[in-house]
């Protein structure tokens, strides 16, 4: 039997609008029983490409995208918190992340149990994990295994060469790690210009290594200018990349822009492509609309995490009825509600306001204009 919603609103009321990871939660625990946890261990590698990852919704850690995969090596790890090796295999990622993340290695946890993400938050900032987890992710051609933990390994060429235990794991992803190409190199090995290649694993390094390259590009020796001129072309594009991924995404996607700018400012700093990026997010902090776009950027985020619970909660339904939306309780309704009026409020005619509608009309919640 449903609890009162006297009871609910006591457990999570806050000042203000209650927070959409509560609300998940205590529908998740009024309507949907615990789902089941993995146990068996499952071995050996299958034809599965980085292509065929999809990552599901971002729970904590940097936001990955399916181009910021390419060329690195790929470690991906569904575990769960009510899983003890799975918990203990995280303080070891955690390692690699921070000793290998530069050199051109990505981490990142799926989360495959029954947990909301306040639940998954909680761990992770006991375990002082910093890499990216994610929920809902899924490889294509790789899900048929039933235990976790299970870390399947991606080389630099989007290739998988492992799949098991993270236990067995870790020589072959360091071995990875530095038999690969800096991922701005796009796949090429570098002869004449190895050491460059090596600074090249770290984002921080481009600026100097760009300066280096340029000065190289006139060396007497054909094959190295030839490398230089290379490596210079592949930095100025990248640089070029992260400063026009973030003005194409300071409409539709501003937290997106911001990451990108912060990127290119740690990368390029005291080069043009640098100074443009550090401008722009001057320009951006000092735009109170856009600081609002953020904000509901942001809460457009808690309710998309709010949604995927729900839809969890109903039993993953094809299509949420007028029948399935009734059984919502009317108080998390109304927390929903204010949660999307918030976000009209903040940056109306946005993205994230257009987004917020569709869920409140998918979830049959009625919004005051």
């Amino acid at each position: 039997m449903a609890a009162p919603a006297q009871w609910w609103l006591s457990r999570f009321a806050t000042r203000g609008i209650l927070p959409i990871a509560a609300i998940a939660c205590g529908l998740a625990t009024l309507l949907a029983p615990t789902g089941r946890v993995f146990g068996e261990e499952e071995d050996g590698a299958a034809a599965i490409t980085i292509a065929g990852i999809r990552l599901g919704n971002l729970v904590s850690g940097p936001l990955r995208s399916p181009e910021s995969l390419a060329h690195r090596v790929v470690v991906l790890e569904f575990w769960g918190v009510n899983c003890p090796p799975c918990i203990k295999s995280m303080p070891t990622l955690e390692s690699l992340h921070r000793q290998l993340g530069p050199a051109g290695l990505t981490v990142i946890g799926a989360h495959a149990q029954e947990a909301t993400p306040v639940e998954i938050r909680e761990v992770i900032d006991e375990l002082g994990v910093t890499f990216t987890i994610v929920e809902n992710a899924s490889v294509a051609g790789g899900m048929d295994f039933t235990g976790i933990p299970h870390c399947m390994v991606f080389d630099h060429t989007g290739s998988c060469i492992y799949r098991g235990h993270p236990a067995r794991a870790h020589d072959l992803i360091v071995a990875a790690v530095r038999s690969s190409p800096a991922a701005v190199l796009e796949g090429r090995e570098l002869k004449k210009l190895g050491s460059v290649s090596r600074q090249l694993r770290d984002e921080s390094a481009f600026a100097a290594v760009l300066k280096k390259a340029e000065s190289l590009a006139r060396s007497a020796d054909p094959e190295t200018a030839r490398e230089a001129a290379y490596v210079a072309e592949k930095l100025k594009a990248y640089g070029q990349r992260l400063l026009d991924g973030a003005r194409d995404a300071e409409a539709a996607d501003p937290l997106r822009a911001v990451s990108l700018a912060q990127r290119c400012v740690a990368a390029y700093r005291g080069s043009d492509t640098g100074t443009q990026a550090a401008s722009l997010l001057r320009a951006w902090k000092q735009d109170r609309r856009f600081q609002d776009s953020i904000k509901a950027a942001r809460q457009c985020s808690q309710l998309e995490a709010a949604r995927t619970r729900i839809l969890r909660a109903l039993g993953d339904p094809e299509e949420i009825t007028p029948e399935l939306a009734e059984r919502v309780p009317e108080p998390l309704r109304k927390q929903l509600a204010d949660t999307v009026a918030s976000i009209h409020d903040l940056s109306p005619g946005s993205a994230a306001a257009t987004r917020a509608d569709e869920i409140a009309t998918e979830l049959g919640v009625a919004v005051s204009p």
